[in-house]
């Protein structure tokens, strides 16, 4: 019976998690065994490893077609925690620039969400004028709400509308990311740290990207 390695990731054993996901995929090659050691190195702090894997994983998608925004995003992060600024964007902005390659998504929102806050941390122009763009294509919340258009009000409706407890951690996880986000764009480095706190305290079942960006910021203050 294979183990999977969610199980541990779940109960914040990462250790374990990787040890499982890396047996696994020695003897499956499955890319769900391999984004999971993905994401178990991570969250062990040893991003070359993840790094190497989420590399591996988009050649795969390349090869098969299915080429997923979030992987991009992932490798992204990787060379971001470790501080590749310039290599860290150039993988973030590229679901964004290549809308014609059909992107597997779960949230078309998310890169260009993503971005803006990029913009906004590292004060960059060029970012930030090409995340605006591609926010104003979505007429979701989280982009109406980073571009100034509905208030925080109707932000925290995403998660208290919500009646299944996970789903319920999950947008509340984002929401938090967020308000982050717009405290670091108001110069409120109080309101920035508290909302991060509470981002990466939520988890969102480790299933959101927008916290582990808050994990590696966090990481940092």
């Amino acid at each position: 019976m294979t183990i999977n390695p969610w199980d541990s990731i779940f109960i914040d054993d990462f250790e374990s998690a990787y040890k499982i996901a890396d047996q696994n995929y020695s003897k499956t090659n499955e890319t769900f065994d391999l984004r999971a050691r993905a994401i178990s190195a991570f969250l062990r702090g040893n991003y070359e490893k993840a790094l190497k894997d989420y590399l591996l994983l988009n050649d795969i998608e390349h090869n098969v077609n299915r080429i997923s925004d979030g992987t991009y995003l992932n490798i992204g992060l990787c060379y971001y925690a470790m501080e590749e600024i310039e290599e860290a964007l150039g993988y973030f902005k590229y679901p964004v620039e290549n809308p014609k390659l059909k992107m597997y998504t779960s949230d078309i929102s998310v890169p260009g969400s993503i971005l803006f806050y990029l913009a906004i941390k590292l004060n960059r122009l060029d970012i930030l004028k090409i995340a605006t763009k591609e926010l104003k294509k979505r007429k979701t919340t989280i982009p109406l709400f980073l571009l100034g258009q509905i208030s925080e009000l109707d932000l925290n409706k995403m998660w208290e509308e919500q009646t299944h407890e996970i789903l319920k951690n999950r947008k509340e996880c984002k929401v938090e990311f967020y308000k982050a986000a717009k405290g670091l764009q108001s110069g409120n480095s109080e309101e920035y740290q508290e909302h991060l706190n509470r981002c990466v305290a939520l988890k969102g079942n480790y299933l959101e990207f927008e916290y582990y960006i808050a994990r590696v910021e966090q990481s940092k203050l």
